[in-house]
């Protein structure tokens, strides 16, 4: 590991000329390489010198690339290596040791011969279903890439494919006010009607006990209910086909 992947991992880029005319002013005080405050300047000290700003660098690229790197490896080695160079006296580098944690997953055992694992927040779940980009296996203690990995962007559009297909199978849209749904094993005609303010009324699907589903997750949108329905026949199935 280098020695100086401290100052390349908690810092950007120094900048100066380039906001050399902003005014000047900062929301959190300025810390030096090992995390200590930065003593201000004096009025009479003279001021040639461009200021140097640092900024936590939240996105730890460096950290994740050295973290790849060291796949394979074992855990305790690597967490050795890196605490060697992230002091924790240091407020700035103990934040970024903090950060190992949403990185790789150091709480795991074997269930029914699969990875688990326990993050900090939430129950023990299986390694697909977790954010960590690595963890530590726990029968040979290496680092190991969790394969099942993905972004949240692609979990939630996998979420919504299967809420699609889900909804496809058991739903079909006619129009605004009418809807085709399977029920206990039959197909429907459903008529919706919006749900009134200040008045009463009966979801005539809820009351037959055909479906105990929320009405907005049933009908796909809010502020409607079914205030009528009608099984399909055969002859009905057959032209709108429906099995």
């Amino acid at each position: 590991m280098r020695k100086d992947m401290s100052k390349v991992i908690v810092e950007r880029p120094r900048t100066g000329r380039a906001w050399a005319g902003l005014r000047p002013g900062r929301t959190r005080a300025l810390v030096d390489d090992d995390g200590e405050p930065i003593k201000a300047k004096g009025a009479r000290e003279p001021k040639g010198r461009e200021q140097k700003t640092k900024a936590l660098n939240e996105t730890l690229n460096p950290l994740k690339r050295y973290l790849a790197s060291n796949v394979g490896r074992p855990w305790n080695k690597v967490y050795s290596e890196i605490s060697e160079h992230l002091k924790p006296t240091s407020t700035v580098q103990q934040h970024v040791r903090d950060h190992l944690d949403d990185f790789v997953a150091t709480k795991t055992r074997m269930k029914g011969g699969a990875v688990v694992v326990t993050p900090r927040f939430g129950g023990e779940r299986a390694l697909e279903d977790d954010w960590c980009l690595y963890y530590v296996h726990p029968r040979t203690g290496l680092l190991r890439k969790n394969e099942k990995y993905k972004r949240w962007n692609a979990r939630r559009r996998e979420a919504r494919q299967r809420a699609d297909a889900e909804r496809a199978a058991r739903m079909r849209v006619v129009d605004a006010k009418t809807q085709l749904h399977l029920l206990k094993g039959a197909w429907w005609e459903v008529k919706l009607a919006k749900i009134p303010e200040r008045q009463a009324y009966t979801d005539v699907v809820h009351r037959a006990g055909l479906s105990d589903m929320p009405l907005e997750l049933l009908y796909g949108r809010p502020g409607v209910y079914a205030r009528d329905k009608q099984q399909l026949s055969k002859a009905d199935m057959k032209a709108l086909k429906l099995r």
